[in-house]
């Protein structure tokens, strides 16, 4: 199947002349209460300056994230979408190799192939807890064993991982993150961590959240955090993303950016959002409740191995191999609901989907929905 994202409402309502608004979209994992008020106010209020060009050094946006994250300016580059940040890591000089997690977001691999550089998976395997629980185990053993084995050699690499990884939602490991940094670093290597739905994460502040590797930027020059204001803040129509790094690799990072890369109502709308408090608030807590009820909903129907989520979405395995996530996306297509086909993540296969959490009446009619599938 084609290397295609979640979330294209366009295509299938022209396949299925429909409306795009008519599709309830369980294929992109977007903050299930919508855009920030405050933000859409300021996007708003912003409307008459599109005929100007955009602040080109994202100050306001700078100031905000800075404010907000708990990270020194200097050490934030401002991009047009995460995607736009991770083809410009690519384009840094001399590295020869790269490393991706399987299953893991597409474009990690996307932005190596457009530098010419070599990749290789980074395979986690499937595991049970003693309560027989299913996760996904990342093999730090593993990379820091090839970490090691760089040292005084000619290569250098960049890492790739996600934190919480897409589609499981595995978590990273600071310990084990922070040795393997110390070993890529002593192998004059990259470590790449996109915390693009760090945000959904935890109840504390986002500047204080304990589970984000963010911290690290203070004491390794060479990690690069990854972080995407689209699925916290439900705008992935005005793409915006953030880099976060010791100031000198920002800098570095920085001349692969476009000037005004980033528009004006972006830029607006993202100043004020990260400063809604209620917004943060309410979406924290109707997460917790939302990801709790989905979790044990899906994992009472019959045939599905479910994962617990760690953020807004939830990776489902089939157990029945002579069903696919072809056979339930046709029988949802009559009811005008999408979910994520995962075929195509490497590690995974045609029994592999992956869904979005939503609002609690979306998510209810969808339990309905699959339920009646698997009771066929």
């Amino acid at each position: 199947m084609p290397d295609t994202h979640g979330g294209n409402i366009f295509k299938f309502a022209y396949d299925h002349h429909i409306n795009p608004s008519d599709i309830c979209d369980f294929s992109a994992n977007i903050n299930p209460l919508g855009p920030s008020q405050k933000g859409l106010e300021a996007l708003s209020n912003r409307l008459n300056y599109i005929s100007h060009y955009p602040d080109p050094t994202n100050d306001d946006v700078l100031n905000a994230v800075a404010d907000v994250y708990g990270v020194n300016k200097d050490s934030i580059l401002i991009g047009n979408g995460a995607a736009e940040l991770l083809f410009a890591i690519g384009r840094l000089p001399e590295f020869t190799g790269s490393f991706v997690p399987a299953p893991g977001f597409s474009e990690y691999r996307a932005s190596m192939d457009a530098a010419h550089i070599p990749v290789r998976d980074i395979f986690y395997r499937q595991r049970q807890d003693e309560k027989g629980v299913p996760y996904f185990e990342i093999p730090y053993l593993a990379l820091q064993t090839f970490a090691a084995k760089l040292k005084g050699q000619d290569g250098r690499i960049i890492v790739f991982l996600g934190n919480p990884n897409n589609p499981d939602g595995t978590l990273l490991d600071k310990n084990s993150i922070d040795t393997l940094a110390n070993m890529l670093h002593d192998a004059n290597s990259l470590l790449v961590i996109d915390e693009s739905f760090i945000d959904f994460i935890g109840n504390d502040s986002l500047c204080d959240n304990s589970y984000s590797m963010r911290s690290l930027i203070n004491h390794h020059d060479n990690v690069i955090i990854i972080h995407s204001f689209t699925k916290f803040y439900a705008v992935p129509g005005l793409r915006i993303g953030a880099a976060f790094a010791n100031a000198s690799l920002i800098q570095k990072l920085s001349a692969f950016i476009p000037s005004w890369s980033v528009n004006t109502l972006s830029q607006a709308y993202i100043s004020a959002a990260v400063n809604d408090s209620n917004y943060i608030k309410n979406t924290k807590e109707v997460l917790a409740s939302e990801a709790e009820y989905m979790y044990k909903s899906l994992s009472a129907i019959e045939n599905l191995i479910v994962y617990k989520p760690s953020a807004n979405y939830i990776l489902i395995e089939i157990k029945n191999s002579n069903i696919t996530v072809d056979d339930v996306q046709r029988n949802l297509d009559e009811y005008k609901v999408l979910i994520r086909n995962c075929a195509n993540y490497n590690g995974l296969g045609p029994q592999w989907m992956r869904i979005a959490i939503k609002d609690h009446e979306h998510n209810v009619e969808l339990i309905r929905l699959l339920s009646a599938i698997f009771e066929k």
